[in-house]
């Protein structure tokens, strides 16, 4: 492949290059995608005027369905960069984190495989000197799948009539317009899905001859892989395949725009004012600039292919000439369009798991330009001062065996994107941990009854002091029979009556209640009443008991006896 010149001439080249090159094809004000049927897609294709300029449209195509994986033709493919990112135990399910941009080349013979794999090198290294996909570099991944062709070259290349035998039977003079290079959107999809995932397909034509075209719909764009400028090309074509963003520049369509207010975020009938007063479209960017990013944001006239009545946010941008940035708004789109399929958090510590004041919790954040995000750390909604790392140890809070909650919260706060809801839903992700929440723990067993059960102790509410709720309880033991709640500091297993002894050492009884027909006593702990507080057995924070319930039974020749439940141990906090 041609390697591009430096940037002050590339423009000149690219002019030279397509002064003696025509263009035949309809003109036409483009269909919003908005308002197309669902089996139908809005298709952009651009080329280069005469002076050098941007000139393009839009037409509507059949929508066709995507193949499933089943559909895969097998071929080579190798990962160049990024790739599935670690997601075990995600808070959201198991996803690769990235988007999958996978380069499939058509009219590429076996022996012209090299120039396809150059023109890919190329475009992976100018995509990235580009924002926002410099920022994003890290959650993006690239794949490039071998696709091999009988025939070089694609159909109606150099001109019209030429038919070749490729795989994915792409050509120029798409819908009647010599610079619309279509592809076959199932073809390219079967060879795609070699690639471990595919968010967006690039379809490359060995060919010399510009042309290009996006189908935002079906996430995939096209372009000739050999032309002085592809690398931009294919950044444009990502700005409507990715970014779902609209034409800039004023030519291809009638002078004066006939329609209403365009889908598209980066086009708009409304001047600044209008904007400004509405809050509409790209009105908090109204007067920003960045450095990187094209212009002072404003409300510039001529867009979408007409010159009057509909705006753009910037006097130039890579959405109206080659060899330019993005301007703000349209870095904003791409950006969001990247957190669809993104999300702030890679893996993190399951929050399904029970957790105590002992443990370690891990979030791992994405990375981007080479650093992890921060992570802010709550605990019952205050902040942990000083911990921004993806690592909190618990045991360094002094919390205690309380139940508490953590949450973690990850936001990519880049001053690129000033949608703050959208920031909110997708570039904020906030995992909670609940610590201790087991706060009871079985203690021994306890054995059969008459009834064949085996009577088990349980304690509810919470071991809070300060929340005086706790409520003993058992189940399994036999109806109408009385049963005694009891505690100690000491867990044995002494074997007495029908059954074992397992509460002893400092031992506190607490009331007596009843098993109902069902088998379940249970009695709320009087706080005021109830000897729970009693030196030496008193209920403290950081005290830690052992619950059972001792209950008259019969032993299996039918002599009365008793019996005792299995225990429950917890620890109180205040």
């Amino acid at each position: 492949m041609t390697t591009p010149p430096p940037d002050h001439l590339r423009s000149l080249i690219g002019l030279a290059a397509v002064l003696t090159l025509g263009f035949v094809g309809a003109r036409s004000v483009p269909p919003d995608p908005a308002t197309v049927p669902v089996d139908r897609e809005v298709v952009y294709y651009d080329f280069i005027d005469d002076r050098g300029q941007l000139d393009g449209g839009a037409q509507v195509m059949a929508k066709r369905e995507l193949p499933g994986p089943e559909a895969v033709i097998p071929a080579h493919f190798v990962t160049l960069h990024g790739g599935a990112a670690s997601s075990t135990s995600r808070a959201m399910g198991n996803s690769a984190n990235r988007v999958d941009i996978v380069f499939v080349g058509d009219g590429y013979t076996a022996a012209e495989l090299p120039a396809f794999h150059a023109s890919v090198d190329e475009i992976v290294v100018r995509l990235f000197e580009h924002e926002p996909f410099g920022r994003y570099e890290d959650v993006i991944a690239i794949h490039r799948v071998d696709v091999v062709s009988n025939e070089s070259g694609v159909d109606n290349d150099p001109v019209e009539g030429i038919d070749r035998d490729t795989e994915l039977d792409m050509g120029y003079w798409c819908g009647g317009t010599q610079r619309a290079l279509c592809v076959n959107i199932g073809k390219a999809y079967n060879y795609a899905q070699n690639a471990p995932d595919v968010d967006q397909v690039v379809a490359l034509a060995n060919s010399r001859k510009y042309g290009g075209a996006a189908y935002p719909s079906s996430n995939l764009s096209t372009s000739a892989g050999d032309y002085v400028l592809t690398p931009d090309i294919v950044m444009h074509e990502l700005g409507h395949a990715l970014g779902k963003l609209a034409d800039e520049y004023s030519t291809g369509g009638p002078t004066d725009w006939p329609g209403g207010e365009p889908s598209a975020q980066n086009v708009s009938t409304l001047d600044a004012d209008s904007m400004r007063g509405q809050g509409a479209k790209w009105a908090t960017w109204l007067g920003s600039s960045t450095s990187g990013f094209q212009g002072t944001i404003g409300t510039y006239e001529g867009a979408n292919y007409s010159q009057n009545g509909i705006y753009r946010p910037s006097s130039d941008s890579l959405m109206r000439s080659l060899l330019r940035p993005f301007n703000l708004v349209g870095a904003e789109q791409v950006i969001k369009q990247i957190y669809l399929e993104v999300s702030p958090i890679e893996s993190a510590s399951d929050p399904d798991e029970d957790y105590t004041s002992d443990d370690v919790l891990v979030v791992t954040p994405i990375t981007l330009g080479g650093a992890a995000l921060p992570v802010r750390w709550e605990v019952d909604g205050v902040p942990v001062a000083g911990q921004t790392s993806g690592t909190l140890d618990l045991a360094t809070l002094g919390l205690g065996p309380c139940a508490f909650t953590v949450t973690a919260t990850v936001v990519d706060d880049t001053p690129w994107v000033r949608d703050l809801a959208f920031r909110a839903d997708r570039m904020t992700e906030t995992i909670v941990y609940t610590v201790n929440r087991e706060w009871t723990r079985p203690g021994c067993a306890g054995a059969p009854n008459s009834t064949g059960n085996t009577a088990t102790s349980y304690l509810l509410g919470s071991p809070s002091i300060a929340a005086e709720d706790l409520v003993l309880g058992a189940y399994g033991g036999p109806p109408g029979a009385p049963v005694l709640f009891f505690y100690g500091d000491t867990e044995i297993a002494s074997p007495l009556g029908q059954g074992t002894l397992c509460a002893g050492g400092n031992q506190q009884r607490v009331a007596v209640s009843v098993f109902d027909p069902l088998g379940v006593a249970s009695y709320a702990v009087d706080w005021q009443n109830d000897p729970v507080d009693l030196p030496g057995t008193a209920l403290q924070p950081g005290t830690t008991w052992i619950f059972q319930g001792w209950y008259r039974d019969v032993d299996p020749a039918g002599i009365p006896s008793f019996n005792f439940s299995g225990a429950a141990e917890a620890t109180f906090c205040p």
